[in-house]
């Protein structure tokens, strides 16, 4: 699989094929790239979810294990 990311500066872009696809069926497609950008939203909301509750519970005394089983026990199944 051949995949590249471009920022064309024109309409025409030539295409190299390699060689092992000659012969074969192949899909060109062309699609606006923007996953860099959601992915550095994401990395920011989940850094400022992170630094925002760190050590909320702390003061509360609550043992993590202990809490999981309370509230596992309390589920109807």
């Amino acid at each position: 699989m051949v995949r590249e990311i471009i920022k064309p500066t024109s309409e025409f872009y030539n295409l190299h094929i390699p060689k092992e696809y000659i012969n074969h069926e192949v899909e060109i497609l062309i699609l606006p790239f923007s996953y860099h950008k959601e992915l550095k939203n994401k990395q920011t909301q989940n850094s400022d979810i992170f630094s925002k509750t760190s050590g909320l519970l702390k003061s509360k005394n609550i043992d993590p294990l202990k809490w999981q089983d309370e509230i596992r026990d309390d589920r109807e199944i």
